[in-house]
């Protein structure tokens, strides 16, 4: 069974029309599937000699970065919402669609020197965990890497880190993804851009181009520096 079908759900036009809000709650709600999450999160560690801390973001990242650093035995750093802590450290402020908002680390959580993972439940656009590698570059830290359980792909927010990001569970595709296909001219091609709710534009590697079904996605390919593909499982 795969958890993440089963458990994270889909809830369209919220927060306003034409968003796809993906509500984790019946996630955690499931005792088994919130343990799943955590081991596989585990997974994506670097080895325990080459960290040092989680820094996490106010709320949902401390429901999944408390138990990692718990089982790996490795401080915890809180990002909170400004005006949240009595001893503020470093503060940061990023946009959001309307305005902006500050995240603050409290004083002396991050020391020079520190391996700091970047962590979150989602990654969108990327603004709140731009925000923390800031943090952890102000306190004297080093960010190594983000980790996150959703990303929402076409937004690109892996972009602005700057570091390695690893997420578990992938919505979407953005632009030069390249796609494992069925029932396609080619076995691969790379997407190009969305036709409309049910049909994508793909190009080939002899520059042709074809428009096809969504259902015809097998996986997103992802080649590493040695060759090396990886198959991340393809979610609308």
């Amino acid at each position: 069974m795969d958890i993440y079908e089963e458990y994270i759900r889909t809830i369209n036009d919220f927060p306003i029309p034409g968003i796809k809000f993906r509500d984790i709650t019946p996630l955690l709600a499931c005792g088994d599937a919130f343990h799943q999450v955590i081991m596989d999160l585990n997974k994506e560690l670097p080895s325990y000699d080459n960290w040092d801390k989680i820094i996490a973001a106010e709320s949902r990242g401390f429901i999944f970065a408390a138990p990692l650093c718990s089982m790996n035995n490795k401080g915890l750093v809180l990002a909170r919402k400004a005006g949240k802590l009595p001893l503020v450290g470093y503060s940061e402020s990023y946009d959001l669609e309307y305005g902006q908002n500050t995240i603050e680390i409290p004083k002396d959580a991050i020391q020079p020197g520190d391996r700091v993972i970047i962590m979150d439940d989602l990654i969108a656009t990327g603004g709140s965990a731009k925000a923390m590698v800031h943090l952890v570059i102000k306190a004297g830290g080093i960010p190594i890497m983000g980790l996150f359980l959703v990303e929402l792909r076409s937004l690109q927010g892996y972009k602005k880190l700057g570091i390695p990001v690893v997420s578990i569970v992938n919505y979407g595709l953005h632009s030069g993804d390249l796609l494992r296909l069925n029932n396609a001219r080619h076995l691969m091609g790379k997407f190009k851009e969305k036709v409309d709710e049910n049909d994508i534009l793909v190009v080939y590697e002899d520059d042709s181009e074809e428009i096809i079904n969504k259902n015809n996605i097998i996986a997103i390919v992802q080649i590493e520096k040695n060759g090396r593909q990886t198959y991340i499982k393809y979610r609308d």
